[in-house]
């Protein structure tokens, strides 16, 4: 409404002026433009810049509006229910073996980074991700953040093994380090996801979820029924100590080792695309009319300039000079 309240309220400026403008210049009118006067057309140039500067400032007046009720800041606290998605990632030594993907090509680390953009790409909405890498303790790498580009950089090779101590593999105690990184987000707004293999020392009790996780998914890597040796042991995936990991966290243990976890897993962090928008939405209307708006009030002048009238005005010619005259031909 206020919008059009300015539009109007310009309409009616600017055509008094047109209006104003007219009765002076029609006195004056065979002097500017000629014996024959200006050509029938200009007539509804007072109308088309009225229109033309009312669309303007409707469509300038629009943005502004739809501008200012994006940043409105009740608005904004009112709606800050962001979802924290937080990865819980496996850097030890154990994830560089080599038994991962369809073929075994991969290595463990490799097809954590792939199963992890599967999931990125699959997801959307107000979302705020975390990772927190573990090995012999939990380490939080990025928290709260708004471009999953980050998360990709985490998993694309950067060295947090090397920021942790040298030991063996304590799943059940990074498990429980990373369940209090996140006890303080808001109730229900968590959902965790934890890669690993399972290679580990003995569980520790797992301490119950917080209620700020809403959803636990427990992502199994590497072969589960062959191993490879390292550490003076067999390492493969330990689907019994993932599943007794996702009982205790009430979550849902997945080997995702040979195939990407299922979309249905993800739940109400999959948003279904909006349907396609039939015409134009209320700022690309506002754009055109600012565009369409500007382009005719600039080309008014220009259109009275060489089209409004047929009179041309004529430079005499020069009378030749003295010296002129003088030169032979």
């Amino acid at each position: 409404m206020i919008p059009l309240i300015f539009a109007i309220a310009v309409l009616v400026l600017v055509a008094a002026a047109e209006w104003l403008h007219t009765r002076r210049i029609r006195v004056a009118s065979r002097l500017a433009f000629g014996p024959s006067g200006a050509r029938p057309w200009t007539r509804f140039v007072p109308l088309l810049r009225s229109l033309s500067l009312a669309a303007f400032t409707w469509g300038l007046a629009t943005l502004i509006q739809l501008h200012t009720a994006d940043n409105d800041p009740a608005k904004s606290s009112k709606n800050d229910t962001a979802t924290r998605l937080v990865f819980i990632a496996d850097l030890s030594p154990s994830m560089y073996l080599q038994d991962a993907g369809p073929d075994g090509a991969l290595t463990r680390h490799d097809r954590m980074r792939d199963v992890a953009d599967g999931i990125l790409q699959r997801i959307s909405g107000n979302l705020r991700f975390g990772v927190i890498g573990f090995y012999t303790e939990s380490i939080p790498v990025v928290m709260e953040a708004r471009d999953p580009e980050l998360v990709r950089n985490v998993f694309n090779g950067l060295p947090l093994s090397y920021a942790m101590p040298v030991g063996k593999t304590d799943l059940g105690k990074a498990v429980n380090e990373a369940l209090e990184h996140v006890a303080a987000f808001p109730k229900g707004s968590t959902r965790l996801v934890i890669f690993t293999d399972g290679d580990s020392v003995s569980l520790v009790p797992i301490q119950p979820r917080p209620e700020s996780v809403k959803e636990v998914l427990v992502l199994g890597l590497g072969n589960p029924t062959k191993g490879t040796y390292i550490d003076s042991h067999q390492s493969r995936q330990e689907g019994d100590t993932l599943q007794r990991l996702a009982t205790a966290l009430g979550g849902i243990y997945e080997d995702v080792n040979t195939k990407h976890l299922a979309t249905t897993a993800l739940g109400d962090l999959v948003v279904p695309l909006a349907p396609l928008q039939k015409g134009l939405s209320l700022s690309q209307l506002a754009i055109f009319a600012m565009v369409l708006g500007a382009a005719i009030n600039a080309l008014i002048p220009l259109a009275l300039e060489y089209l409004g009238s047929t009179w041309r005005q004529l430079t005499p010619a020069r009378a030749p000079t003295l010296t002129e005259r003088k030169q032979p031909a």
